[in-house]
């Protein structure tokens, strides 16, 4: 029988001078699992050692997370790769990796699978030719001199970008280069001895391992965090521009772009005058220019954003007996307890805490793994809390895309 329809109102931060109070829906305990579950995206691998999980409960907001699950068929047998992509300003350019980076990886994974020191190599030329074909696609619309696009007309480029009524090819190769994605990636070999994890933004990948099933589950951090309230990141950006005071402030490049590197936000790569004349003109395209319009000044010696990626490799029989999972989020996960100063602590003691979380169940059942992970992020015991994050009636999204990767090894 279902349960009375029972609301409650709830003051959350939001966006603009409205604070609410916002209308909720206060669930029963036996019904959360339930109403996590209606408001996932997921998707299983054919062996259920892998699942991807995206959760964006606000109905008005569309999720520009992706995620990657797949077999890589190669003469020394199947590869497996998982992928969180994390799309900023839209999606076009999360999906434009989903589809062109499998096949990229295979063509680079073809001449190494007997010399697995260059996959390394592999995964990072991978991501820069990605990276390259967007801003080369782009400029091909574009072939002319920098001097000569400042005084080109607006009627000119506007003609150029927004092709939407003959098809919309120019307009799509724009929308790729100026959006934006990060990238978590996972390769594990057809031996299920060796991996590797390349991330490019701020993503989190996380490797579980116990020695047997009598053990604890301990936590080890894969990925590297690229983004602007990183110090090491900071300050690698400050020296690549040293006379450029404004080059990171409010911890974001240019005051604008929280993270450092990525695939796509080539308004933070070309010369100002490409954002100025083209990015702008592109209709639809930026969803607030007048923050766009703010960085343009600061945009004196391009890029700033990287799109170099960083690789970590595991050998997994180091240890021989020991049981490992991955588990991989975008940034929307850690920030569902950092937006909570009552929730807010260290990076490495709320990894060990999800490792926690997931070990229990996943080597049985990776769905409630993914399940008991979303349930903690959102509220843990408290149900109050976890049904406001599910259902609170807010005019604008108030908590970001969130997505997770679990993959038994």
């Amino acid at each position: 029988m279902p349960s009375l329809q029972v609301f409650r109102r709830a003051h959350m931060q939001g966006y603009g001078s409205d604070r609410g109070p916002w209308r909720y829906r206060l669930f029963p305990e036996h019904e959360i699992r339930a109403q996590i579950l209606k408001r996932c995206t997921t998707n299983v691998s054919s062996d259920g050692g892998s699942l991807s999980a995206s959760l964006q409960p606000h109905v008005s907001s569309a999720n520009e997370d992706r995620s990657l699950i797949m077999d890589l068929s190669l003469p020394n047998g199947v590869w497996s790769l998982t992928c969180v992509l994390d799309g900023h300003g839209g999606h076009e350019t999360a999906d434009y990796l989903v589809a062109e980076l499998p096949s990229l990886l295979i063509a680079g994974l073809l001449p190494t699978v007997a010399n697995l020191e260059g996959v390394p190599d592999v995964l990072t030329r991978a991501i820069y030719d990605v990276d390259e074909a967007i801003k080369r696609d782009f400029l091909d619309i574009f072939p002319e001199e920098v001097n000569e696009i400042a005084t080109m007309s607006n009627v000119t480029v506007k003609a150029r970008v927004n092709d939407q009524s003959s098809g919309g090819l120019n307009y799509r190769k724009v929308l790729r280069c100026l959006r934006g994605t990060t990238i978590l990636l996972a390769l594990v070999d057809p031996t299920k001895k060796h991996l590797w994890v390349l991330n490019l933004g701020d993503g989190v990948a996380v490797l579980g391992s116990r020695q047997d099933a009598s053990s604890r589950w301990s936590a080890s951090i894969l990925s590297d965090n690229h983004n602007g309230n990183n110090p090491i990141e900071a300050d690698r950006i400050r020296q690549q521009h040293p006379d450029e005071p404004e080059c990171i402030f409010d911890d974001r490049v240019l005051g604008n772009l929280a993270v450092t590197r990525a695939v796509g936000d080539h308004a933070f790569k070309l010369p100002r005058v490409y954002t100025e004349k083209i990015f702008l003109n592109v209709n639809p395209g930026f969803r607030v220019p007048a923050a766009i319009e703010s960085f343009i000044p600061r945009n004196l010696s391009p890029p700033y954003v990287s799109n170099l990626a960083s690789v970590r490799y595991v050998n997994l029989h180091a240890q021989s007996g020991c049981d490992y999972f991955i588990l991989m989020c975008s940034d929307g996960l850690v920030d569902l307890y950092t937006d909570n100063p009552d929730r807010a602590e260290s990076l490495t003691s709320l990894v060990k805490k999800w490792v926690g979380i997931v070990g229990d169940v996943i080597i049985d059942d990776i769905q409630e793994a993914m399940l008991r992970l979303f349930r903690h992020a959102l509220g843990a015991e408290d149900i109050d809390s976890v049904s406001c994050m599910l259902t609170v009636e807010m005019p604008v999204a108030y908590m970001d895309d969130t997505t997770i990767i679990l993959q038994v090894l």
